[in-house]
């Protein structure tokens, strides 16, 4: 079946069975689902999958369903999930500004009279150098100032010099905070750039603080050879590899200041069995597949959610605790076809493993089903036990660039090295990395 047919039947079928006593939301959800599959993988452009949508839009309001989740607020398009995508994957890497031609762990410490700031990481790329820092301190209560004006104060008070003796500024940029009851703090996080245009890359940085404390130098060594090489994606063809995706959620809520909606474990089987059905209809998903057997979505128990949650945040508040010796900034680059891919750095905690990847292009979805699975990560560790990577912070640069953490669920302290699986929809590459153990 033709792709946007397929997309103009569930959309007539959707209005058919519009009622006002039924809710809309699992519907209009679905119909959107099908709408970003088809064009994250490539079946349908985006201009018409959203001008089907639109259509459908104008012929819920004819019929009266103007107040109503899908219809008020212009939510039915695929703009918050597969935007522009394929625009960047057909673009290439020309033109690329944030990919990472250096990185450097840094762990130097800086007491200032806001906070105590750790800068965790050095990294080049075209746009100039990046340092990313953590700050904590005791939490006061009460409303705090503007995160940047915060921060703006403590960076007032220390100083950086290179190896030439060049004082660059420190610009923020970024910067987010929060709370951390449990241990009575309040925490800062996000990025400096020094020199936005520096016609040399320094040997070296040096962090000075104005209070008490020593100076701290971070030497930048140009990146270590990794080896590297192709293997096969985690499934046979991009739509089985978007489904396992997609059907990772059992229950979806999108709420606002006047209402939420909805979409429980019936519902979210239902939207994920309207979209392996179309693709099976337009013949991306072949009827040979094991997942129509075996489907990803029953391999997690409800409670492995909350625990990758608690997995997240100690990888978080581990960081607090930064020690060179624990990190490494690698600069390598998996070879996949029709994307950029390079895995920035590694971090080993004890049992918890990390790792940084700059990708491109790399579109973030705003609510599950509208996902980009642009980029997945996994790992086999030496041992031949696997592992599969938890998406962490995310940043996103113009262009359609991002960098992004991994980590996963805990390694054994014992392993000395893991291969690094990065992979999209269509191709997978590896990388063998060794642990900063």
């Amino acid at each position: 079946m033709d792709p946007e047919d397929c997309l103009r039947s569930l959309a007539a079928e959707a209005l058919l069975h519009a009622h006002p006593e039924r809710p809309l939301f699992p519907s209009s959800l679905g119909l959107m689902a099908v709408a970003n599959a088809f064009v994250m993988l490539g079946l349908l452009p985006e201009p018409r999958a959203e001008a089907i949508l639109a259509e459908h839009r104008d012929g819920l309001e004819r019929e009266g369903f103007g107040n109503t989740w899908g219809v008020t607020k212009g939510e039915l398009t695929v703009r918050p999930g597969a935007h522009e995508y394929w625009e960047s994957r057909e673009g290439g890497p020309t033109g690329l500004r944030e990919v990472p031609v250096l990185v450097a762990a840094a762990g130097v410490r800086c007491p200032t009279a806001v906070a105590e700031v750790c800068f965790e990481w050095v990294k080049l790329t075209s746009t100039g150098l990046r340092v990313s820092f953590r700050a904590t301190a005791a939490d006061p209560g009460g409303n705090p100032p503007p995160p940047h004006v915060s921060m703006q104060r403590a960076m007032s008070e220390v100083t950086v010099t290179d190896d030439t003796g060049h004082l660059p500024d420190l610009t923020l940029e970024g910067v987010g905070w929060s709370r951390v009851q449990e241990r009575g703090e309040q925490e800062w996080h996000g990025q400096v750039l020094l020199d936005p245009n520096p016609a040399r890359k320094p040997a070296w940085l040096e962090f000075t603080p104005a209070r008490e404390g020593e100076s701290g130098r971070v030497v930048l060594l140009p990146p270590a050879p990794v080896p590297v090489g192709t293997t096969e994606a985690a499934w046979p063809t991009p739509a089985e590899c978007y489904l396992a995706e997609l059907a990772t959620a059992t229950s979806y809520s999108i709420g606002d200041s006047v209402s939420e909606s909805t979409a429980g474990p019936e519902d979210t089987a239902e939207i994920v069995a309207t979209v392996a059905d179309s693709l099976l209809a337009v013949g991306a998903l072949p009827v040979t597949s094991t997942m129509l057997r075996q489907f990803p979505g029953s391999r997690a128990p409800a409670w492995q959610l909350p625990l990758v949650s608690r997995w997240d945040r100690r990888a978080h508040h581990r960081a607090a605790g930064f020690r060179v010796s624990q990190h490494r900034g690698l600069v390598v680059r998996p070879p996949l076809e029709h994307a950029t891919a390079v895995i920035e750095s590694i971090s080993a905690q004890g049992e918890q493993v990390s790792v940084q990847v700059y990708g491109h292009p790399w579109v973030m979805g705003e609510y599950w089903p509208m996902i980009t699975p642009c980029f997945q990560v996994r790992a086999v560790d030496d041992a031949g036990n696997e592992h599969v990577g938890m998406p962490g912070d995310w940043q996103g640069f113009p262009g359609n660039e991002g960098s992004g953490s991994f980590f996963w669920p805990p390694i054994d302290p014992d392993r000395k090295s893991i291969r690094v699986i990065v992979s999209t929809l269509w191709h997978a590459a590896w990388a063998e990395i060794e642990l900063p153990r």
